[in-house]
C-alpha cells in the first residue's frame, strides 16, 4: 500500500494541465462598459485542453445538458464566424467621421478630491450608462461625433450635469466634482464609516444583479473577528459559527457548499480536506477593501453559487498615498482569564507624474486565547419501572478548551496604467491561520438500572465508568493566490484577461488524543433527574464526580493522532471581451468570454494509535494537573476534574517506547484520494440599454467538468486501490432587467440557474470514521458516492430599491429557488461493523445521496438611513436594519416520507444596528439573530421518539449576539477605539429534535478590547 501511495504521490504533475481559455468578469459588480456599434470577438484558444472533445461518462457522473463535443463544437463555430464577420454599420442620424468613434472619460470625485466609487453616469441622447471605478474613473467608448449630455448622480450628493463635444478619434474628459446633497451631510465626507456605506449603497445602486457590499471600514465598524462575522450582518446571511466565531456563510437558507468565494473574481481552494466552501475563519477580515454577496449569477460569473457567490476585493492603490496603523488589546473572563491582541497595518501610493504605477500591501497579525466552557448531554426518554416516561440523558461530556489561536496574513497589489482605460494589474493573498488549543474532557454514564432506553445501546449497566481524554489540536490552516491580468479599452471594444495560480492546505498533526479509561469494574455513576432544576444544566450523582476525577481511577488507554495533510492548487487562465453595436434603434453590448480552471486535490490523511502493552497500567496520577478553574461553566456550575496534559502523556509515551504497541494506516487509510477536476466554461452574454432608465441582460454559460479520481475501494473484506473518471456539461441560462421607476427607486428582475459541484470528499473519499460525533451515536461513518449528480438551481429573484433623501435606503425582495438534484445526507445504522482503522461496533452511517427535489422561497427587507434633519445632536443618529425569513421543504430523502426543510436554513434572521456619528465621536451597536434551523439529517421514518424526539435531526439553537464598538477622534489622525464582543454571552450549541433534548452547550463570555487606529488627516 506504501508503494501504491508513493505511485500516486509522483504522479502528482502528470495529472496537471493548464489550458487557455475565456473568461468574464467576475465579482458581480459591473465595470464600465465602453460602447460601440458594431459586433466584436475576443476569442483565444478556442479549444481548450481542459474540455475534451468526447466526454468520458463513468458512473460517477451522469452526463447532463449537451454533450462535450457539442459544447465545444457550438462554442468554437459561434466564436470563429463572429470574429469573421463585417460590423453593421449602426442606423443613426449621426454622421461618423470616417468611422473613427469618439470617447468620454473621466473622474468622479467629491469637493475634497476623494474618489467616488459606483457613481451612475448616463449619457444623453443615447441612453445609456457606466459606473465609475475604484479609482472614481469611468471610460464610454465608440460614441459618434457630436453632442452629449453627462449627468454623474451619487446617493448622498447632489446631480453634476456637463455637456460637452465629441471629436472624431478623440477623447473628451470630464472632471465631475460632486457637491453634497445638504450641509448636514458632511458626515459623509468626514465619518469613515458612513462614507463607506454611501460608497456601498452607490455600487449596489450600479450593479447589473442583485449585490451587497461591506466595504473594510464598515467591517472594522464592529468586532467582525473575520468575514463570516461581518458577512453575517446581511440580509439572509446567516453563520455557522465554531469556537466563538463565524466559519461558514449561509446565504438565503442554503447550506455553505451552495455558496462559492472568490478573491478578486478568482475561485479560492478550500484549506478543508474535502469540501469546496471556504471557512471564513481562516482569513482576517483586515486583508481586503470590501467584501461583495452576489445574489443573483449572470452568465459572466463563475456558475458555483446556487446560494450566492463571495468575492473578496483586495486592497489597490488609489490617488492619494495610503497609510494605516492599529493595535488593539483585549481580555475575556473565561479559564481564568484569557487575553487577545490584534494588529494590522497597509501602505500603498501611486508614483510618476501621471501616477500611472500604483504599489499597496497591507497585513495583519492577531492572538486569541479564547477560552469555552462546554458540556454535551446525550438525550433519551427514559420508561421507567412504574411505566411512565421522562427525559433522560444517558451520558455527559464535561469539556473544557483554552485556544492559544494566531492568524496572519499579507496582501498586496501593483498595477500599471497603460493609456486611457488600459492597464495590467498584479495582485494577491496570503492568510495563514493556527488553530491551536487544549482540550479536557470527562465522560460520565448513566448507569440507572430498571429503565428503558429509545436508545438502549447507551445505558451503561452498572459497569461503565467516567473516563477522560486530552487533546491538541495544532492545525495549520493556510490559503493564498496570486493573479496576473489586465484590462484594455480600445476605440469601440474592451477586453480583458487573467492567469492565477492559488493553494490552500490544512495539516500539522491536527488532531491528537490521549485516552484514559476507568480500571473500576463497577460503577454507580448515575443520571440525577430529581435535582436536575434546569434542563440545561442536566445533574449526576456524587459517585460520578468521586470515581471520575480520581486520577488513580483512570488510566491510559490509547493515544491516537491524526496526521499527514490535504492540500489544493488551482491554475486558471481565463478571458473576456466585449463590443458595442446597434439593436434596432438601442445600443447593445455583445460580451463572449470563458475560462479554464485545473483543481487538484488531495488528502494523504492517516491515524497513528499507540496502545499500552497489556502489562502496562499508566495511570492518570503519573501526570501532572495543568489545570485548575474554580468558575467552570458560567461561574460555577460543574466542577471540573484532574485535568492532565495530551504533551505528557505523549512525552512518556517517547520516553518509553518499548512499553507501546503501534499501529498505522498509513498508506491504506479508507478517507485518501487524489482528485483533478478540469472545469472548462464559456459564455455569451447580451446587454440591450432600452434607454437611460431600462437595462435589459440577457446570456447563457456553459460549465464543463471533468473528474478523475485516485482512492481506495473498500468492501466486506477488501480494501483495495481504485480509480474512475467521468465528465458533464452544464448550461446556466440568466437573464435580468433594472428598471428606474423614478429618479431615486429601482425595480429588478431576475432570473439566473446556478450549480453545486459534489464535494470533493463525497465522490472521491471511500470513507471516514469518528468516535467524537455528537449526539448519542458517538461512532460515525461517512461514505463517500461515486454516483453523485452536480447539483443545479434555479433562482428568480424581484427587488425594490428606494433610496432616500438626502442619505439612505429602503429596500424589499422576494426570492424563489428549484433545486434540482439537491445532495443530501442519507442516514442509516450498521451494527457489528469495523472501519479500516477502527474498532468493532455499532456505527451511524450517513452517504450523501441525491434526493428528488427540494425549493426555498423568502422575503429580504432593508433600511439604513442616517437622521440629518433631526435638530442639535439628535443629527448623529442612524439605523442599519435587515430582516429575511425563508422556507423550504425537500423530498426523496430514502427512508423519510416527509418534508424537512433544507439543512441550514433559518426561518427568521435579522440584525438591527443603532449608530452615532456626531463630530469626533462614532458609535454602533450589532444585535444579530439567525433561528434555530438543522445542521444534519439524522431523522428516519422508524426513529424511536419520532421526528421531535431525542434521537431525531440535529438542530442549531437559536442565536442572539449582541456587539458594540466606539471611537474617538484624537488629533493628528490618531483614534480611539473600543469594542464589546457577545455582551450578552449568548450560548452556542445543538440539539436533537426538540430544544430540551440538547446535545451541547457551550459559552464564550463577553470579550472587551481597546486600541489606537492611526492615518494621515487627509486620508479623512
Amino acid at each position: 500500500m506504501i508503494t501504491f501511495l508513493s505511485y500516486i504521490k509522483n504522479k502528482e504533475t502528470s495529472f496537471l494541465t493548464l489550458g487557455v481559455g475565456l473568461h468574464g468578469r467576475r465579482g458581480g459588480v459591473r465595470p464600465n462598459r465602453p460602447n460601440g456599434k458594431a459586433g466584436f470577438a475576443f476569442a483565444t484558444g478556442c479549444i481548450v485542453r481542459g474540455i475534451h472533445a468526447e466526454a468520458r461518462h463513468s458512473s460517477n457522473s451522469s452526463p447532463k445538458g449537451v454533450p462535450m463535443r457539442t459544447f465545444v463544437s457550438f462554442l468554437c463555430g459561434f466564436l470563429l464566424s463572429f470574429l469573421l464577420a463585417s460590423p453593421v454599420p449602426a442606423q443613426t442620424d449621426r454622421t461618423p467621421a470616417q468611422g473613427r468613434k469618439g470617447t468620454i472619460s473621466g473622474r468622479v470625485t467629491d469637493s475634497s478630491g476623494g474618489v467616488l466609487q459606483g457613481a451612475l453616469i448616463s449619457v444623453e441622447p443615447i441612453g445609456i450608462t457606466a459606473a465609475s471605478d475604484v479609482q472614481g474613473q469611468f471610460t464610454i467608448n465608440a460614441l459618434d461625433p457630436g453632442s452629449y449630455t453627462i449627468t454623474v448622480t451619487y446617493v448622498g450628493f447632489a446631480k453634476f450635469t456637463q455637456t460637452l463635444n465629441v471629436a472624431a478619434g478623440q477623447a473628451a474628459s470630464v472632471e465631475a466634482k460632486l457637491s453634497l446633497e445638504s450641509e448636514n451631510q458632511e458626515v459623509l465626507v468626514s465619518a469613515e464609516r458612513l462614507s463607506a456605506e454611501a460608497e456601498a449603497v452607490n455600487i449596489e445602486r450600479t450593479a447589473d444583479n442583485i449585490v451587497q457590499v461591506l466595504p473594510v471600514e464598515v467591517i472594522r465598524s464592529l468586532p467582525n473577528a473575520n468575514m463570516a462575522d461581518a458577512l453575517g450582518r446581511l440580509p439572509s446571511v446567516t453563520l455557522e459559527r465554531d469556537e466563538g466565531e463565524g466559519k461558514y456563510v449561509q446565504v438565503r437558507g442554503t447550506e455553505p457548499r451552495l455558496t462559492n468565494t472568490t478573491i478578486n473574481g478568482i475561485s479560492v481552494p478550500s484549506p478543508e480536506p474535502g469540501v469546496r466552501q471556504i471557512k471564513f475563519d481562516a482569513i482576517p477580515a483586515d486583508l481586503v477593501e470590501s467584501v461583495q454577496i452576489s445574489k443573483t449569477l449572470q452568465a459572466n460569473m463563475e456558475g458555483d453559487g446556487i446560494g450566492g457567490s463571495v468575492n473578496l476585493v483586495t486592497k489597490t492603490a488609489t490617488e492619494r498615498p495610503t497609510i494605516s496603523l492599529s493595535g488593539m488589546a483585549g481580555y475575556t473572563p473565561i479559564v481564568n482569564g484569557r487575553s487577545l491582541t490584534e494588529e494590522a497595518g497597509t501602505i500603498g501610493q501611486r508614483f510618476g507624474v501621471d501616477k500611472k504605477f500604483g504599489v499597496l500591501i497591507g497585513g495583519s497579525y492577531d492572538w486569541n486565547g479564547r477560552g469555552i466552557d462546554d458540556i454535551e448531554p446525550v438525550p433519551d426518554i427514559a420508561t421507567l419501572s412504574n411505566g411512565s416516561t421522562v427525559s433522560w440523558n444517558d451520558a455527559m461530556d464535561i469539556r473544557e478548551y483554552r485556544y492559544f489561536r494566531s492568524r496572519w496574513g499579507l496582501a498586496g497589489s501593483a498595477d500599471y496604467t497603460l493609456g486611457q482605460g488600459s492597464n495590467i494589474y498584479l495582485r494577491g493573498l496570503y492568510s495563514d491561520f493556527h488553530n491551536y488549543g487544549d482540550r479536557w474532557a470527562y465522560t460520565f454514564t448513566d448507569n440507572t438500572p430498571g429503565i428503558q432506553l429509545l436508545a438502549p445501546g447507551n445505558a451503561g449497566g452498572g459497569t461503565t465508568a467516567p473516563t477522560f481524554n486530552a487533546q491538541l489540536r495544532n492545525p495549520n490552516i493556510g490559503v493564498g493566490g496570486l493573479m496576473l491580468g489586465g484590462r484594455h479599452v480600445q476605440a469601440t471594444t474592451w477586453f480583458s484577461w487573467d492567469l492565477s495560480a492559488s493553494r490552500s492546505f490544512y495539516g500539522n498533526a491536527p488532531y491528537s488524543t490521549a485516552v484514559f479509561n476507568s480500571t473500576l469494574t463497577t460503577s454507580a455513576c448515575q443520571y440525577d433527574p430529581a435535582a436536575t432544576k434546569n434542563q440545561y444544566l442536566p445533574q449526576w450523582s456524587a459517585a460520578c464526580f468521586t470515581e471520575g476525577y480520581n486520577p488513580s481511577n483512570v488510566a491510559l488507554n490509547n493515544i491516537n493522532r491524526s496526521l499527514g495533510h490535504s492540500a489544493q492548487l488551482n491554475l486558471q487562465a481565463a478571458g473576456a471581451g466585449a463590443k458595442r453595436y446597434h439593436l434596432g434603434s438601442h445600443l447593445a453590448t455583445i460580451e463572449i468570454g470563458g475560462n479554464f480552471r485545473n483543481v487538484h486535490k488531495f488528502a494523504d490523511t492517516y491515524r497513528l494509535t499507540l496502545t499500552p502493552n497489556p502489562n502496562i497500567t499508566i495511570p492518570l496520577s503519573s501526570f501532572p494537573n495543568r489545570l485548575i478553574n474554580n468558575n467552570y461553566y458560567n461561574g460555577g456550575e460543574y466542577k471540573l476534574g484532574y485535568n492532565a496534559n495530551y504533551e505528557d502523556a505523549m512525552a512518556f509515551a517517547n520516553a518509553n517506547p518499548s512499553e507501546f504497541t503501534s499501529n498505522s494506516t498509513f498508506g491504506q487509510d479508507p478517507s485518501f484520494y487524489n482528485l483533478v477536476e478540469k472545469v472548462s466554461a464559456g459564455y455569451v452574454m447580451n446587454t440591450v440599454d432600452l434607454s437611460s432608465r431600462v437595462r435589459l441582460i440577457a446570456g447563457v454559460r456553459f460549465e464543463g467538468t471533468s473528474d478523475r479520481v485516485v482512492n481506495f475501494s473498500v468492501g466486506p473484506s477488501s480494501f483495495t486501490p481504485n480509480r474512475f473518471s467521468g465528465s458533464y456539461v452544464t448550461v446556466l441560462p440568466s437573464a435580468s432587467v433594472r428598471y428606474a421607476v423614478g429618479s431615486n427607486s429601482y425595480l429588478r428582475f431576475v432570473y439566473a440557474r446556478g450549480l453545486s459541484r459534489p464535494q470533493e470528499q463525497d465522490i472521491a473519499q471511500a470513507l471516514d470514521w469518528t468516535l467524537a460525533a455528537n449526539g448519542g451515536n458517538r461512532g460515525a461513518i461517512t461514505f463517500g458516492n461515486a454516483n453523485l449528480k452536480a447539483e443545479t438551481g434555479d433562482d428568480i429573484d424581484v427587488l425594490f430599491d428606494h433610496y432616500l433623501n438626502p442619505f439612505g435606503i429602503i429596500s424589499l425582495g422576494y426570492f424563489y429557488k428549484y433545486l434540482h438534484d439537491p445532495i443530501i445526507a442519507h442516514t442509516f445504522f450498521l451494527d457489528n461493523y469495523q472501519p479500516p482503522g477502527g474498532p468493532l461496533g455499532n456505527w451511524l452511517a450517513t452517504q450523501p445521496v441525491n434526493a428528488g427535489s427540494a425549493w426555498i422561497s423568502g422575503l429580504e427587507a432593508a433600511y439604513l438611513q442616517h437622521y440629518s434633519a433631526l435638530p442639535g445632536v439628535l443629527r448623529g443618529l442612524g439605523l442599519s436594519a435587515n430582516y429575511g425569513y425563508t422556507a423550504s421543504g425537500t423530498s426523496g430523502i430514502p427512508g423519510r416520507s416527509d418534508h424537512p426543510r433544507l439543512l441550514r436554513m433559518s426561518p427568521n434572521a435579522f440584525n438591527v444596528s443603532p449608530t452615532y456619528d456626531r463630530g469626533r465621536v462614532s458609535l454602533r451597536v450589532g444585535l444579530s439573530y439567525n433561528q434555530a434551523n438543522i445542521y444534519s439529517y439524522q431523522f428516519t421514518d422508524t426513529t424511536s421518539g419520532g421526528v421531535t424526539g431525542p434521537l431525531s435531526d440535529i438542530y442549531f439553537y437559536t442565536h442572539f449576539q449582541v456587539d458594540a464598538q466606539g471611537s474617538i477622534r484624537l488629533a493628528h489622525g490618531l483614534s480611539f477605539v473600543m469594542y464589546g464582543l457577545n455582551l450578552n454571552n449568548e450560548v452556542f450549541g445543538f440539539y436533537q429534535g426538540s430544544p430540551q433534548f440538547m446535545i451541547q452547550r457551550e459559552y464564550y463570555q463577553p470579550t472587551v478590547a481597546a486600541g489606537v487606529r492611526w492615518s494621515p488627516p487627509r486620508e479623512k
